[in-house]
Formats: structure tokens, sequence, C-alpha cells
């Protein structure tokens, strides 16, 4: 990205804790540590009033975190890993492994006063708040939101329990196929994950306006949706 006429004069700023931008900007070596911790804290500062964390599995589903380290030793999944470590290490970060089943998640926290207030009442995070309709169109491709932008901005508090969920929905469908599901959610005031997926899983079995999906159009089925889904509509 160039700046030929530098930054826009209608501009959202971002404030960020002040030892990032000095003594920390002295310590911090990693690249990709310090990419990591801006990434988490413009994240965080945008959704606080919802909630004050984030997943490991938001951060490997985060187009610009991705774009940033992708050109980095062993791509950017590697890079986001050596990042989070390093922070976490520093103390800029704090971590909590939550588990579900068989399955853990690992959610990340600014190591803040909100943070680590956060931290101590994770698991009775819970909530819900209702927004705007989703806009028709989005100025780009790069920046379309992910799902759980998508899912806090039009349901409501995103739980660790939930995130596994969507992060596989992300992977099985076409990006527009997910803001149109939400879109459509919205209008018929249905804003619920349990609404949404049966509408993703009706457009894989019976095809979405005589197209096809743009990715995984020959291995999404019935079966293989109830598998991963199928509990979430019980």
């Amino acid at each position: 990205m160039v700046l030929d006429k530098g930054f826009p004069k209608a501009m959202r700023y971002i404030p960020v804790p002040a030892p990032v931008l000095g003594g920390l900007l002295q310590d911090i070596h990693s690249i990709a540590e310090l990419k990591c911790t801006l990434r988490i804290l413009g994240l965080v500062y945008q959704r606080r009033g919802r909630r004050l964390w984030l997943s490991k599995a938001e951060l490997l589903a985060d187009s610009v975190l991705v774009n940033a380290l992708k050109g980095e030793p062993g791509g950017a999944e590697d890079a986001i890993a050596r990042g989070l470590t390093l922070a976490l290490e520093r103390g800029t970060l704090l971590q909590s492994q939550q588990q579900h089943g068989d399955h853990s998640q690992a959610i990340l926290f600014v190591n803040d006063e909100p943070g680590r207030h956060a931290l101590e009442n994770v698991g009775l995070i819970a909530g819900r708040s209702e927004t705007q309709e989703l806009p028709d169109t989005y100025a780009t491709t790069d920046s379309m939101p992910n799902i759980f932008s998508l899912y806090e901005e039009n349901i409501g508090t995103l739980t660790p329990l939930l995130a596994e969920d969507l992060k596989e929905a992300e992977a099985l469908y076409p990006a527009q196929w997910i803001q149109e599901a939400f879109r459509q959610s919205v209008r018929l005031n249905h804003r619920s994950w349990r609404y949404i997926a049966r509408i993703l899983e009706r457009w894989a079995t019976e095809g979405k306006d005589n197209g096809k999906p743009e990715r995984h159009s020959q291995t999404t089925d019935r079966k293989e949706y109830l598998r991963r889904y199928g509990h979430l509509a019980r």
C-alpha cells in the first residue's frame, strides 16, 4: 500500500499503550512479534464494549495479519505462532486455554487492566448486542469482514466455544456466501448462527443462484455439513 495523497481527512485513530511506542519499540526485534502485537491491540480496541479477547483461530483467519506475515520464514501461520510466543514471554499479552470436549482453544488478552479483568472472568462471557443491517456491498474484497466480525457485529458476543465452529464454516464456504447469509438473517430478523448455518447448508446442497461455490465445491455435501455443524441445529 502506497499513500500517494497521505492519510485521508476522515480517519479513525486507534490508541495504543504508550510503552508500545516507547521502550517496547526499542526492545522488540521480531517483525512477527511487533505485527501480532499491533494487530491484536487494534482488534481488541475496535470491539471494546463487546469483548476484550481474541482466539488464536481468529488471528490465523485475519486477512490483514496473514498478508502482513505471509513473506516471513515458514509462512504466516508459523510467523503468527512465533510472534504470539514472544509477546506472551514479554508480557504484553496473556493467554487462557479454553477446553471444549476433546478440543482446546487459546484465548488471548492484552495485559492491561481491562484485559486482566476479562481473563479472570473469561468463563462467564455471555451476552448479546444487536446492530444495524449489513451494508449491501463492501469497497474491495480485502475489506470484506471475516466470519468472526460478521457474527459480533450482527448477532452478538462470540464465545470461545463457538469460535472454532465459525472457523470451520469459513474454511468450508466462500466468503461471499457467508456475507450474504448473514445479511439474509439480519433482514429476516433471524439473528442466530443456527439459522445462518442452515442457509449455507441449503446453498451447498441445492446450489445458489445456479452457481457453484468458489471453493470446496466438490467436497461440500449435506453429510459433511451435518458432521461438522449438526450439533448447532439441535
